[in-house]
């Protein structure tokens, strides 16, 4: 099991964040392309592969999250098809194994008692659209040795997105995050999807829950956390601990010692 952190906001530099990794002794930090200052346009990957070498740190990539694979509107699903294989090919010669992307649930229509889908109202579409915009990653992504996972964004719960992942599974690069605050937002009705899938986790992020907010510190709200570990342990799968501040990132590593 392989420990990481998120890159931090309160941070300007990739420099700032490998001084943190190497201090907490974590494995890798995770990139997110949603940062200009992480774009492939303002981050070469050869300052990635230079800072591998120089400092020993490795990393995973977290594609941007509005990227749509179902827009019905074709310029703006080409484009983000586009700019998936753009990241993906990035991530190949940054010599980085992993992408962490969301699946988008699209919009929805206000009703007076409820909300109802675009994409569960056409569904067919929206799974015909989806099934051929994530061939194309798959293919492209194998090709070049990158493992694509699918994150949990307190959505595997909704029916359509759930038919949707069990269509994906034909794909041999189809895989799946963890994201165990986004699980416990939902009532941890994400859990048994992701369970039914387990053989797909390759990936986890990890932080806690207070029943007001995800993304807190370690052991501060209702997740079990040590299952929540040993089943990533278990499993070799790696673990970005998802806790978006320097100081709550220190509190949390300083508690997980017997999983070091």
């Amino acid at each position: 099991m392989k420990l990481g952190m998120p890159v931090l906001i309160e941070f300007n530099s990739l420099e700032e964040n490998i001084r943190l990794c190497n201090e907490l002794k974590l494995d890798f930090i995770e990139l997110n392309m949603n940062y200009p200052i992480f774009m492939p346009e303002s981050f070469s990957y050869r300052k990635a592969l230079e800072a591998k070498r120089k400092y020993g740190v490795n990393f995973t990539v977290h594609f941007p999250e509005e990227i749509d694979l179902s827009s019905f509107h074709p310029p703006i699903k080409k484009g983000h098809i586009e700019r998936c294989k753009e990241l993906i090919e990035w991530t190949s010669k940054a010599e980085i194994k992993l992408a962490n992307m969301h699946l988008s649930n699209g919009i929805y229509c206000t009703l007076p008692s409820s909300r109802q889908w675009i994409n569960e109202k056409y569904e067919e579409e929206f799974k015909k659209l989806l099934y051929k915009s994530y061939s194309e990653l798959n293919d492209y992504a194998s090709s070049l040795g990158v493992i694509l996972c699918i994150e949990n964004t307190s959505n595997f719960h909704i029916p359509f997105i759930k038919r949707a992942l069990d269509m994906l599974t034909v794909f041999e690069n189809f895989n799946l995050t963890w994201d165990v605050g986004h699980d416990a937002k939902v009532n941890f009705s994400e859990k048994p999807v992701l369970m039914n899938l387990a053989d797909r986790i390759k990936h986890m992020h990890l932080h806690d829950f207070n029943e007001e907010s995800d993304h807190q510190s370690l052991y501060t709200g209702i997740i079990p956390i040590d299952e929540r570990l040993e089943f990533a342990r278990d499993n070799n799968i790696s673990v970005v601990i998802e806790v978006k501040t320097s100081e709550a990132l220190k509190e949390s590593v300083n508690k997980i010692v017997d999983f070091r």
